[in-house]
């Protein structure tokens, strides 16, 4: 039970991180109003998802395992991502979409940038993630 908890929780994240590869093939408002409208309803389900499987958690491992140190700074950087990709890219998008611009360069050139820094961060807070799963140094 617990693998497939888990196969459901990290396809719930590969697809909220997928923004991060989406945006720099944008070139139009139109193309951006289009993957904000999918996107959003995607989202959605994606916590949805998320906020469950986190809870199933709770009944397929121990609730000692839970309580770990490595385990709850991990879920904090974990949600931090998220946040990033709410706060940033999420509210870009949302600007952008919103735009009377056909093209919003300048607009998109921002949103572009913004998917650099989050993703970038996104991997660095990822691999803090990663490194702590592996060393469980507290």
């Amino acid at each position: 039970m617990f693998y497939a908890v888990l196969t459901l929780h990290l396809v719930a994240v590969v697809s909220k991180l997928a923004i991060l590869f989406f945006i720099p093939r944008l070139k139009t408002v139109e193309q951006v109003r289009r993957l904000y409208a999918a996107y959003r309803k995607w989202d959605i389900v994606a916590d949805v998802l998320l906020w469950a499987t986190g809870l199933a958690f709770f009944f397929v491992t121990s609730f000692a395992f839970l309580l770990q140190w490595w385990l709850i700074i991990s879920m904090l950087l974990y949600t931090f991502v998220f946040y990033l990709l709410k706060r940033f890219l999420m509210r870009g998008l949302a600007e952008v979409a919103e735009s009377r611009k056909v093209f919003a360069e300048k607009e998109l050139k921002s949103l572009r940038f913004q998917n650099v820094c989050v993703g970038i961060f996104s991997v660095f807070l990822i691999g803090c993630i990663g490194v702590m799963m592996m060393t469980k140094p507290f």
